[in-house]
């Protein structure tokens, strides 16, 4: 009788402490620094070199920041943000395709990714601060490679992409493709608990493919596994991208959110709540979804991915890109 019920007394106070846990308060929003866009294209040019010129020796050469200029600036500039574990190479074939359509591209470096060693602990480091800053920092610089700018974010830098659109008015277009708000077959609700709860315990690392561990296949340059505390702070830069759309729409001028109906990992409810709370500020958001027929899965980017499907998402996001619209704000 005892040890039932000290059993049932530990089962009480595990219960009670996760509850605890998971209804931690969320830290608050990264706090946003003036814009610094850069005055023309000498200015980018020098940013740029800078940030080549300052990234640690433990980064792979493949890995470093890329900038695809046509030497002056043009009409258009596009960032692009590479997704999580992996690093700008990811978005190498699409950037040359931009940049023969007369667009200067810029793809910087997300910070704590581009490791030589792909078994490193950096991520853990990884904030909602690093990744809304990187994403500030490359709409300045892109300011000096266009006279518009068009920033597009994949996945966890997708979430980084919407920060920025929330906030910046001088943003042209921003592009999200599939933002990772929440894990998929997650409700809101327990999102948010899920992100309490994974900031609040000790920091553990899951492989990607559990049963392949590091022989994962596909692009050389990904990590095969991930930090629990780096994808909370993508979930918690989530969160506070959909509490600010419950009070503004996008200072952006026009936004396009890309989802494909075979992503088996973020929230659908999650991406549709965030349209749906921008439209009802009074915001036109531009929608194009993969119908599930076509097999387009979450990393709908890298050619080296095994299950790429480049043919079918290139052409689209290539036109999505390209599309303007007038000023009224119908496409």
């Amino acid at each position: 009788m005892r040890k039932r019920a000290a059993v049932w007394t530990f089962a009480i106070a595990a219960g009670a402490l996760m509850l605890w846990i998971a209804s931690a308060p969320i830290p608050a929003a990264p706090v946003s620094g003036p814009a610094s866009p850069a005055r023309d294209h000498e200015e980018a040019l020098a940013r740029f070199n800078r940030t080549r010129a300052g990234t640690d020796s433990s980064i792979r050469i493949d890995c470093l920041p890329r900038l695809f200029s046509h030497g002056h600036k043009t009409e258009r500039a596009v960032v692009l943000l590479h997704g999580f574990t992996n690093c700008p190479k990811q978005f190498d074939s699409l950037a040359v395709l931009l940049y023969e359509r007369g667009f200067n591209v810029y793809l910087p470096r997300v910070p704590r990714h581009g490791h030589s060693d792909r078994m490193t602990t950096v991520l853990a480091e990884l904030t909602a601060e690093e990744m809304s800053a990187c994403a500030e920092s490359a709409l300045d610089l892109a300011h000096g490679l266009g006279d518009r700018a068009t920033v597009v974010g994949l996945s966890s830098t997708a979430v980084a992409t919407a920060w920025l659109a929330a906030r910046r008015s001088d943003l042209d277009e921003a592009v999200l493709i599939a933002p990772s708000l929440g894990p998929r077959g997650v409700s809101l609700f327990w999102t948010r608990r899920l992100t309490s709860a994974l900031l609040s315990v000790p920091d553990f690392f899951a492989w990607w493919d559990p049963r392949l561990k590091e022989r994962l296949p596909g692009p050389t340059q990904c990590y095969p596994r991930f930090s629990s505390h780096a994808l909370a702070q993508i979930y918690r830069l989530g969160h506070h991208v959909l509490e600010a759309a419950r009070l503004a729409k996008p200072a952006a001028r026009r936004v396009t959110i890309v989802s494909s109906a075979s992503d088996k990992v973020v929230s659908k409810e999650a991406i549709h709540e965030l349209i749906r709370r921008w439209r009802s500020r009074g915001a036109e958001i531009r929608e194009y979804e993969f119908p599930e027929s076509l097999a387009v899965s979450h990393d709908m980017i890298d050619p080296e991915q095994p299950y790429q499907k480049i043919a079918i998402t290139y052409p689209v996001l290539l036109r999505l890109v390209e599309e303007s619209r007038d000023i009224s704000g119908a496409y």
